[in-house]
């Protein structure tokens, strides 16, 4: 058995279990310690394109199958997504080995199911494309969801949010591999010195309009290169980028600043890099992942950052009223992160959006409350849902006492289609994940 797709199957089998952390570099995964880079990486693609087009899979496998997917043994079930991921979507692969090695991995299962698996597989590599090109045909939601690889609610979603125009580019971005963006520290280096060290370190670079610190690379794991364990890098997708530029502008020497929901630190890093003579206090209720994010400010050198263990829903009395600057970068549905967060589609419900918005309408309210007269207060989340996102600012604005700052007039290529002093920042334009931002000012001292 080849050991690139013997190691994706026991990886699947582990996202299957809920057992291991997914992100798009497989980093936690053990099953792919051991493996050869040539190895290592097609294992990495064959687990991120199997997840990624698991809906458009069980379409096509449900078309040379009897009884329902549900009803397949779990180990078969990834056994016959990960053949078919590679016999539809893969071209470099002979499809005998293909058969072969599915028809291996569940050798213990018995006779019959190997000759089931042998079976269907061969039917799929025989009409399999044919049968994704009919059954992804169309324009009605179960079209789109076999074509996209996407549950119909979320196709529903989308396209009711973003008009089918846009929600098919981001559904396309989605299934492709994720652009890798990273941001300068401009705390150890300036851009110029950081794109050098990264070229020696075998990457290439490209710079980003509009983010000066921001630069999209490519080139071996970020994570193991010199400039990332140097603090000369960290990986930041654009549209965080963009919420951090928006929640720090203005901020003066000994300016307060106080990011909420802050783990694992990837925007605080960026507001302390941006206002180095700011005071600032960086929120989150995990303690874990606040270990971690000491870690992280420790490598990048953003010293001085007063962290706090604690709930954005008990804050102290003393905030209240104490800070310039307010980001709440909220727990939200991540529907903007498919693309690096390839599992995410599968674990999401539809009534999670509903659910998420109520609890970020009580963290905006809160947060508010911790913002000075005249001060702001910047909400992003990494999703598109209208409930998340302008659902949510409306709550603070229909309150009084704020006035929503236009970030259209200054990022007019990421002006909310719906409310163009809000940005909404849409891959494939701008990067691979979708972020919703909306600065508010508060102009009386009735708060929140």
């Amino acid at each position: 058995m080849s050991p690139a797709r013997a190691a994706a199957w026991h990886a699947l089998l582990r996202v299957r279990s809920g057992g291991g952390r997914f992100d798009d570099s497989l980093a936690a995964f053990p099953e792919l310690e051991g493996l050869s880079d040539r190895d290592r990486a097609l294992a990495n693609e064959l687990v991120v394109g199997t997840v990624k087009r698991r809906g458009s899979l069980d379409a096509v496998l449900g078309a040379f199958t009897k009884a329902p997917l549900a009803d397949t043994d779990g180990e078969v079930l990834e056994a016959l997504r990960l053949a078919a991921f590679q016999l539809v979507f893969l071209d470099r692969v002979p499809a005998y080995a293909v058969v072969d090695d599915a028809v291996a991995m569940v050798a213990r299962k018995g006779k019959r199911t190997r000759g089931f698996v042998n079976a269907v597989l061969r039917k799929v590599a025989e009409d399999g494309r044919e049968a994704f090109a009919t059954l992804s045909d169309g324009n009605g939601a179960r079209a789109w969801a076999a074509r996209q690889s996407c549950p119909v609610w979320l196709v529903k979603l989308l396209r009711r949010e973003l008009g089918d125009e846009a929600a098919e580019r981001f559904l396309d971005a989605a299934d492709a591999a994720p652009e890798r963006c990273l941001r300068v520290n401009t705390l150890k280096a300036d851009v110029p010195a950081a794109r050098t060290a990264l070229a020696a370190a075998g990457f290439t670079t490209t710079g980003v309009p509009g983010l000066p610190a921001a630069l999209v690379y490519d080139g071996p794991s970020l994570e193991r290169s010199a400039p990332f364990r140097e603090g000369l890098v960290t990986p930041q997708s654009q549209g965080s980028q963009v919420a951090g530029v928006v929640a720090v502008a203005g901020a003066g020497p000994g300016a307060r600043i106080l990011d909420l929901c802050a783990a694992p630190g990837t925007k605080t890093a960026q507001l302390a890099a941006a206002a180095p003579q700011a005071r600032i206090t960086a929120v989150d209720d995990d303690e874990l992942r606040l270990g971690a994010m000491r870690h992280n400010l420790d490598r990048l050198g953003a010293h001085g950052v007063d962290l706090v263990n604690g709930d954005v829903l008990d804050l102290p009395v003393a905030f209240d009223d104490a800070f310039d600057a307010v980001l709440l970068d909220a727990p939200c549905s991540g529907l903007g992160t498919l693309a690096s967060r390839a599992d995410l589609r599968w674990r999401r419900r539809e009534a999670d959006v509903a659910r998420l918005a109520q609890l970020q309408r009580r963290l905006i309210r809160r947060a508010a409350r911790c913002v000075r007269p005249g001060g702001v207060l910047t909400y992003a989340v990494c999703t598109l849902p209208h409930a998340e996102t302008l659902g949510v600012a409306d709550t603070l604005l229909a309150a009084g006492g704020w006035q929503a700052d236009d970030l259209g007039a200054a990022w007019p290529g990421m002006a909310h289609p719906a409310a163009g002093g809000c940005l909404l920042v849409l891959p494939p334009a701008h990067g691979a994940s979708a972020f919703f931002v909306a600065r508010l000012r508060r102009v009386s001292a009735a708060g929140g």
